[in-house]
């Protein structure tokens, strides 16, 4: 009797638990538009004999086309990664030399891969060599990310391109003018790309001119926008503060360079946060070829709020044009 007491006790002890077993999360059956948006949380490595640990912030996002991934890691220092490969859940990417010419940057190999530990969460891998002194490259960084959302306030990758989007800026000329510029995106011919008319009261030939940038989160390429330079630029979100950039267009070379990434101006359109870069390309004027100089401050939800021209050539080249209104 005690027997099929006992039986019955510990089947009685056993039925509660009967089909509670969970299927344990399986990260395989995860898409690469899962890891599509925004991931914050804590990476460590240990470096030079010491723990260090920083909280990130990463944008994952699609590439134009939609075949490949590519990402934003914002931490003391902004990396950019592309990714290679996706298998059975796994996003391996490549991270980005920001500073190529650098002779301590020349071991680069940095690279990685995230994949889910959890809904909303994921694990980031990062190892290789990094800038440093020759042998002492190699780093390796790991922590948990979860899901989030960035309030417009806190942006920080490029986001100000839609089409319909419309900027209006005052200007100021050499010869003392002082006129408007118009500018409103209405053709998004393929992804990242955006381009419109540019209205304008300062007299200069082509009243009606057109313009077109490239905007993914990590770069604002202007490939044509007269108002603002002759030759094409790009602006990565990656830059390092005074490092050089230099782009090659036919015989000229053009250089743009991060000056500050703290600056806050005060504008009729608003108060805006904002990166300030410095710009050179060479113009010709005449017979003669000039290094011209810029200074560009940029907004990464709004866009340029200023640019300044430190040695314009001509009595027509602007001196200062600032935002004054927008539309979003």
């Amino acid at each position: 009797m005690k027997k099929y007491l006992l039986i019955l006790i510990c089947a009685t002890v056993l039925i509660p638990f009967a089909g509670c077993k969970k299927d344990s999360f399986d990260p395989t059956g995860k898409s690469q538009n899962d890891f599509i948006g925004t991931w914050n949380g804590s990476i460590s490595t240990f470096k030079n004999n010491k723990l260090v640990i920083e909280y990130c912030t990463v944008e994952i996002y699609p590439d134009a086309g939609g075949t490949y991934l590519s990402g934003i890691i914002f931490m003391q220092e902004t990396n950019v990664f592309h990714e290679f490969q996706f298998i059975d859940g796994t996003l391996y990417f490549n991270v980005v030399n920001n500073d190529p010419s650098n002779p301590f940057c020349q071991a680069w190999s940095l690279g990685g891969y995230a994949v889910f530990k959890a809904e909303s969460e994921i694990e980031l891998n990062i190892s290789g060599n990094e800038c440093g002194d020759l042998g002492d490259e190699f780093i390796s960084w790991s922590g948990a990310l979860k899901s989030s959302q960035l309030s417009s306030d806190s942006l920080k990758y490029y986001n100000f391109a839609k089409n319909g989007n419309k900027w209006t800026y005052s200007v100021t000329l050499l010869n003392g003018t002082t006129c408007q510029v118009e500018k409103q995106i209405n053709l998004v011919p393929s992804d990242y790309l955006f381009s419109g008319l540019i209205a304008q009261t300062c007299g200069w030939a082509g009243q009606n001119a057109s313009f077109s940038w490239n905007v993914t989160p990590d770069a604002f390429s202007v490939i044509t926008d007269s108002t603002l330079s002759n030759k094409p630029f790009t602006l990565p979100i990656n830059a390092k503060p005074g490092v050089i950039y230099r782009t090659y267009v036919n015989n000229d070379t053009t250089t743009v360079t991060l000056v500050d990434t703290s600056q806050i101006l005060s504008t009729p359109a608003g108060i805006f946060p904002c990166w300030k870069f410095k710009y050179t390309e060479p113009v010709y004027f005449g017979s003669n070829k000039v290094t011209r100089t810029a200074y560009l401050w940029l907004n990464s939800a709004y866009g340029i709020i200023r640019q300044e021209v430190s040695n314009p050539v001509n009595s027509t080249d602007v001196i200062t044009q600032v935002i004054s209104s927008k539309n979003f």
